[in-house]
């Protein structure tokens, strides 16, 4: 394993185009992030303290976030702050809303002041050349009017990197309590898993594709065990398929939230919400919202419906 002493924070590091199939790989912990490099490249970063000169000043500072995620031909597969959402951020999940002694806090929208979620640690499990596990260790803090903040989640996300031929795969296990007094996950329109896709995709030239047949412009609302964008690249064309494991874990797939093609154009925003009819307590009992599993696979090439279904029975079987 190769140290690489390079501070470099954020849009320093973003351009993944170029980075060809895999031939050396750095694993790398910077004091403010967690990278995977391939060739120099890096194919992979987790955030893991607050950004420094965020766009938009301080309050947008934020960890807790994957981003870049690439391809293995180095299509970078992931957003941060594009300046329609300057709180988006490539792979990340806070809720929108959480209650704690009877009040709500924004811990999505990090601007407001209400609260965030927020990288702590990191626990090396594995640094395999092809495959990479860690143990993150996050929290979601609140921040009461006139008081001290405060931690009301902690969370434990066993993290794992597979870097393939045609395709990088990411599998994520998300397991949340409160740290404290007792918390409701309170139920709002988007709020959890969220995805910002390429910069470069639109509705003109990319498509979306959801478990339950639906597209870009039906599919907001509707329950989902995987959806799937695919768009084009540099070098040809990319799909990133996300996966969640909510039918099996919670006993029923996750709803979506996505911006059809009048919002934003189109963009790749994609979130798989457990709240958005109903608020959950944030327990053991409740696994839609306690214990999550997600796997996003980015590629280059076209996946169809029926490649995406399989890899969902597969991944699920495991």
């Amino acid at each position: 394993m190769k140290v690489t002493p390079s501070r470099n924070c954020f849009l320093g590091i973003l351009s993944c185009l170029g980075w060809m199939i895999l031939s050396s790989t750095t694993h790398a912990k910077e004091p403010d992030r967690i990278e995977i490099q391939s060739d120099r490249r890096v194919a992979f970063g987790w955030q893991t303290a607050l950004l420094q000169n965020p766009t938009g000043g301080e309050k947008f500072a934020s960890s807790a976030f994957v981003h870049p995620f690439c391809t293995p031909a180095g299509f970078v597969c992931t957003t941060v702050q594009p300046s329609d959402h300057l709180h988006h951020l490539g792979l990340w999940w806070p809720w929108k809303f959480v209650e704690v002694d009877g009040k709500k806090f924004n811990t999505w929208e990090i601007q407001e002041g209400q609260g965030a979620h927020v990288a702590r640690s990191v626990k090396t499990l594995s640094s395999d050349p092809k495959k990479s596990e860690w143990e993150f260790h996050n929290e979601t803090v609140i921040k009461p009017q006139g008081a001290e903040p405060r931690v009301a989640i902690n969370e434990t996300a066993r993290v794992t990197l597979t870097l393939g031929a045609d395709a990088t795969m990411l599998d994520l296990s998300l397991q949340q309590k409160a740290a404290g007094a007792p918390v409701t996950i309170t139920a709002y329109r988007y709020s959890g898993f969220s995805w910002r896709g390429p910069a470069s995709w639109n509705k003109d030239n990319s498509t979306m594709t959801t478990s339950g047949g639906k597209g870009r412009d039906d599919a907001n609302g509707t329950l989902a065990r995987w959806l799937m964008v695919s768009g084009p690249t540099p070098k040809g064309t990319a799909t990133v398929l996300i996966m969640s494991a909510a039918e099996k874990q919670a006993g029923t797939p996750e709803k979506l939230r996505v911006w059809d093609s009048k919002m934003h154009d189109g963009a790749p925003f994609v979130n798989f919400n457990p709240v958005m009819n109903q608020p959950l307590p944030l327990d053991d009992a409740h696994a839609a919202v306690s214990h999550r599993r997600y796997r996003v696979i980015a590629a280059d090439r076209t996946i169809d419906a029926n490649a995406a279904e399989a890899e969902w029975k597969k991944w699920i079987a495991e």
